[in-house]
């Protein structure tokens, strides 16, 4: 992985406005989902059970709890994806930002000099690198994205900010590699909420990686191509010509349903068409949706916990003709156990079909069919969500979904505190002033 390393690190780079601006949107959302994550009741009781045997100085965010370094990243990890919110980056097939902002906040309370241009300069470099091996890797089908290619990106974020040279993350992502999880797709449509622990056990290989390097462990020579293109993948090509400039960071997505991101486009066109023309539930006999292979998979009708719902087309689409509501308070609510929505649900079908194949992931789109019970058709193609690339959200946009998803655990004085940090991130003298910030409340 040398080579790939010193393509990255020999190149000129400088940041631009465009670069800071989406990097500083990047950070405030991913601790808002940090925050969130953590205060679920599942991940508190985790929290108290490695509190009670991982002894430490490492500080969590949202928590008063203080574990070791390896639990620290662990429990971040988990906490990230908890509650999917998380932005993502549709050019990598995953989520390069919970993979390294938990190891540049990490880094921050290790070094109480690491000032805030620096983490940013560091945030678009290893985004940079993280993206580009989803870009460069095909895992197979079976496989979720979380925890794969991931881990090599948190690994050579965790290296950036240590200042490694370029050969030392040559060997770190090699090392890396050795801890890629083995994932499974599946467990995210049936709701095993195993499937959020994938970046945890990125993010603790990934220091581990680091300290293994450090004393002197190699990993054998292509041990990278070999784990990703023979035991999790098909193919890995190191050859693919790196992009022209550091702008990955600038072509994510951000997520203003608390579904997984599959789900947004289905379920923004079957708004739409609802509002359009006023339907009603009594009016609609079928509705089928037709998209591309991946998000086809999230068909089941009947959802029997919060993470099969998440991944749930028809829960997403018959909960919200119900609440009105896509943000995280439908799954406090359990409603997914709501007699109405699964009624609804049940007349709404997934369909592959090719065509919507061919554009993917630059357009992640969906045709919505609803038959309705007088025999009339309506229907309409949306390409992409609300979020994405041609329709990212703006900063105040996202200061507003902060603000909202985090309105139940800090207050809103805590909450501005945490905004204006993060706003002038460039003034801010040490990044570790970060978790004060947020554990003040």
């Amino acid at each position: 992985m040398r080579s790939i390393a010193e393509k990255m690190m020999n190149r000129s780079f400088q940041l631009t406005e465009e670069n800071t601006i989406a990097a500083k949107k990047v950070l405030l959302d991913t601790i808002g989902t940090l925050i969130m994550g953590m205060n679920e009741k599942e991940q508190r009781r985790l929290v108290q059970q490695f509190a009670s045997i991982s002894v430490g100085d490492f500080a969590l965010i949202a928590s008063d709890k203080k574990v070791n370094k390896l639990s620290a990243a662990f429990l971040m990890g988990v906490a990230s994806v908890a509650v999917e919110l998380d932005e993502g980056n549709q050019w990598s097939k995953g989520h390069p930002a919970v993979h390294v902002v938990p190891m540049l906040l990490l880094h921050a309370q290790e070094d109480p000099h690491y000032a805030g241009k620096d983490f940013l300069m560091d945030l678009v470099k290893s985004y940079e690198f993280c993206t580009h091996f989803g870009k460069i890797t095909t895992l197979k089908p079976s496989l979720h994205a979380h925890g794969t290619w991931g881990v090599l990106g948190a690994a050579v974020a965790y290296g950036i900010a240590k200042r490694a040279t370029t050969e030392e993350l040559g060997k770190l992502i090699d090392i890396a590699a050795t801890f890629a999880t083995p994932t499974k797709w599946e467990a995210a449509l049936e709701g095993s909420s195993i499937r959020n622990v994938y970046v945890a056990e990125a993010l603790e290989g990934a220091v581990k990686a680091w300290h293994l390097l450090q004393a002197g462990f190699e990993a054998p020579n292509g041990n990278t191509t070999y784990i990703f293109s023979q035991l999790l993948g098909s193919s890995m090509d190191v050859e693919k010509p790196l992009e022209t400039s550091f702008d990955a960071i600038e072509k994510n997505y951000f997520k203003q349903h608390a579904f997984c991101r599959y789900v947004h486009v289905p379920l923004e066109n079957f708004q739409s068409l609802i509002e359009k023309y006023h339907i009603c539930i009594s009016d609609i006999a079928h509705v089928n949706i037709s998209t591309y292979q991946r998000a086809s998979t999230l068909n089941k009708q009947i959802t029997e916990n919060i993470l099969s719902s998440k991944f749930s087309i028809p829960f997403a689409l018959a909960s919200w003709y119900h609440l009105h509501r896509t943000d995280h308070t439908v799954f406090q609510e359990q409603a997914y156990l709501d007699e109405t929505i699964r009624a609804l649900a049940t007349k709404i079908n997934v369909v592959h079909d090719p065509i919507f194949d061919v554009n993917y992931p630059t357009e992640m789109a969906a045709k919505v069919s609803i038959l309705m019970t007088n025999g009339t058709i309506v229907e309409q193609t949306l390409l992409n969500a609300v979020g994405g690339p041609n329709s990212t959200l703006n900063m105040q946009e996202l200061v507003n979904k902060f603000t909202k998803n985090s309105q139940n655990i800090l207050t809103k004085e805590g909450a501005s505190r945490i905004i204006s940090f993060i706003e002038q991130i460039e003034e801010q003298p040490s990044m570790k002033r970060i978790y004060d910030l947020i554990n003040d409340k």
